[in-house]
């Protein structure tokens, strides 16, 4: 077999197409990849010009070698989602190098794919998907034209844009039964693979600095959309996770948090229903209300009285919760560790004795306890900023009586330090507090809402206790940026981030409406799971098996085909000038029938003269016929033209009714059958 050279046109598109699958990646792509690139499309050019050779096997070992070096380096000799695209990234460059051929073309195309479609391991907005679409076209053209290529070119006949829009539009139907209908399994970035920046959000152990290193991103942590009455936005306390191990440093996540109880029942009280789209955060707890609750199967309670996943989010989910608009959390401890309540008063030994010095000083009653905490906070030079000064050693002593500047993971810790030391049980919750309400009636919590608070045990319930709204009441009642305005630092690490303007009204506009659009997106699109696909089958259809629903995947695709075939038959139906050929056709097979010669190529005026010389009684038909020729001919304009070629179908069968029933040397047999016509 003779391998066929790539012509231009399909060596352009596969390089397109190839460079158009790199841009999701570009946000954790190492520089050396981006020289890469470069390397390999300078040379691949210097060899299209024919300056350059392709490179020998040792050349692409040494290029090979160099690349998985680079991957090594950059996964830190672990498995996980960068390293793993990066090697596919690097496999799909080097290609390039030996792009010479259609069997390569073809290999490229399929690289380009791959690597388009691990993108969405990292970016899932409209716009990647967009940018997706934009790739597929590419990708799908550089097939086009890779398979039209034969060994003198690309065949000019092939419209290759053409070409490919008609392949998608046409698997555009069997795409969307597909969606809605095939049965939703768990995709590849379920499966639990270590990620260096594709999750964000809160860790299991909260240390000073991190919350707030947190608030310099506007990434979009969760959506919430409620179903009736909305909490006000002092109530918008959104728990992830109770921390209650301090070891001097920073707190860890409750051992509670993975004990599990039975869900509440629900009942018809006044409550906050709302449903969750909640982002990968690569850990298992849900972003819920204070004294939430939900039907789904995959969510279980823990003794905290969190909401948790089965398994950990590596892929948006949505879930939908109801919370009593008057919550009671309680009780403290579940039935192994009500005798153990020193759980919530343990303190590592030796550290911050101011703090404990004063705390025994205070009322021992966690509501009073609590007031006094919060007027020492108002009455003080207390400063709330992203900017603290580095506190070691006796941290919270630094932090209360001399540094007074922090973010909410400094007051909150020291207050639940300090009702520790007071004989209070007390623990940290972290999570998210309030949002930004969009026009059209959904919440948008995003990273830089990540917040921490107290909980304090009065003896029978859980409370709330927020020491941030002390010493910052706008973070609580306006959000992050208000609370920051006179120290300007809010998102200063992302100076072209759109919620920095959100003064300025198109900037805000614009950005309200690419919000929506991603909400709209992730609501309907992304988060159709199986649970939806289960309700829609069973609206639209009275279907709740599997295997019905095979039945009706097997139907629909079937009638698919039944439906393209009839189109396909529709567009293949003799048209008018087809019908006219064909009527060339038939008397040219009659003429040869009644014994005269008709050549190939024998043009029509030449056919009519060759029918009236031995048949002279057709005469006046076949000059009829001529005539009706000559005035196809001589017709420009359509309408004339189309009146033109059916007159002219009309006498060639007439014609050839008449030379089928005439016998050569009998003059009588058709004569009567001629009627003269006028032209």
């Amino acid at each position: 077999m003779i391998a066929v050279a790539l012509p231009r046109k399909a060596l352009l598109l596969q390089v397109l197409a190839v460079l158009s699958s790199l841009l999701p990646h570009l946000s954790y792509l190492p520089i050396w990849l981006y020289l890469m690139v470069a390397f390999v499309l300078g040379w691949r050019w210097l060899v299209y010009t024919g300056h350059l050779s392709f490179p020998g096997r040792f050349a692409k070992l040494i290029t090979v070698i160099l690349a998985c070096v680079g991957v090594y380096t950059l996964s830190g000799g672990q498995i996980s989602l960068e390293g793993s695209s990066a090697f596919l990234i690097s496999a799909g460059v080097l290609k390039l190098l030996e792009l010479a051929t259609r069997r390569d073309g073809i290999v490229v195309v399929f690289i380009a794919l791959f690597i388009q479609a691990s993108g969405f391991l990292f970016h899932q907005s409209i716009l990647y998907s967009l940018h997706g679409i934009a790739t597929l076209v590419l990708a799908c053209a550089a097939m086009v034209a890779t398979q039209a290529a034969t060994r003198t070119g690309l065949a000019s006949q092939v419209p290759v844009f053409g070409v490919t829009a008609k392949l998608l539009l046409t698997a555009l139907p069997f795409m969307l039964i597909v969606y809605f209908l095939f049965p939703r399994l768990g995709p590849l970035w379920s499966v639990a693979l270590q990620s260096d920046s594709a999750l964000t959000g809160l860790s299991e152990r909260l240390q000073p600095g991190d919350i707030s290193e947190l608030s310099q991103s506007s990434d979009v942590a969760f959506r919430v959309t409620f179903d009736g009455d909305k909490p006000s936005r002092n109530e918008l306390y959104w728990r992830a996770m109770t921390l209650d191990e301090h070891d001097g440093d920073g707190w860890d996540k409750s051992v509670l948090d993975a004990a599990q109880l039975p869900m509440p029942a629900l009942t018809d009280e006044a409550a906050y229903r709302y449903e969750v789209i909640q982002e990968p955060t690569g850990q298992a707890y849900l972003f819920s209300l204070a004294g939430s609750a939900s039907r789904d199967a995959d969510i279980e309670l823990t003794a905290t009285r969190l909401l948790r996943y089965e398994r950990p989010v590596y892929q948006r989910i949505r879930y939908d919760a109801t919370a009593p608009v008057n919550p009671i959390i309680g009780p403290a401890f579940d039935s192994e560790r009500r005798a153990a309540p020193d759980l919530y008063l343990a303190l590592p030994d030796g550290v911050n004795p101011m703090i404990r010095e004063w705390a025994v000083q205070q009322p021992a009653e966690a509501r009073q306890f609590a007031e006094v905490f919060l007027q020492y906070v108002r009455e003080n030079p207390f400063y709330y900023t992203l900017k603290p000064p580095r506190y070691s050693g006796d941290d919270i002593d630094q932090f209360l009586f001399s540094g007074r500047r922090g973010f909410c993971e400094h007051y909150a810790s020291a207050m639940a330090f300090a009702a520790r030391a007071a004989g209070i049980p007390s623990r940290v919750v972290a999570g998210y507090q309030g949002g930004e309400w969009h026009p059209d009636g959904y919440l948008t919590v995003r990273q830089y809402d990540a917040h921490a608070w107290v909980e304090l045990w009065d003896g029978e319930q859980w409370f709330r206790v927020d020491p941030t709204s002390a010493v910052a009441p706008d973070r609580i009642e306006y959000g992050l940026q208000r609370a920051l305005l006179e120290e300007d630092t809010f998102l200063e690490e992302s100076p072209l981030s759109p919620h920095r303007y959100a003064d300025i009204g198109w900037v805000n506009s614009l950005r309200l409406l690419l919000d929506n659009i991603n909400y709209q997106w992730s609501r309907w699109v992304l988060a159709y799971d199986g649970e939806r696909q289960k309700g829609l089958l069973s609206r639209w259809f009275g279907i709740d098996a599997l295997v019905d629903g095979l039945y009706v995947i097997a139907g629909s695709i079937a009638g698919l085909f039944v439906i393209g075939a009839l189109w396909q038959w529709w567009q293949q139906r003799p048209e008018k000038r087809t019908r006219l050929i064909l009527g060339w056709s038939e008397l040219r097979n009659t003429a040869d029938k009644k014994g005269i010669t008709v050549a190939e190529g024998t043009a029509p005026l030449s056919l009519l003269a060759d029918i009236e010389r031995a048949y002279p009684l057709l005469a006046d038909q076949c000059h009829i016929a001529r005539c009706a020729l000559i005035q196809v001919y001589k017709s420009d304009e359509e309408p004339v033209l189309e009146r033109a070629e059916k007159n002219l179908t009309r006498q060639l069968q007439l014609l050839n009714r008449q030379l089928r029933r005439v016998r050569p040397g009998t003059e009588t047999a058709a004569a009567g059958n001629v009627k003269k016509r006028p032209v």
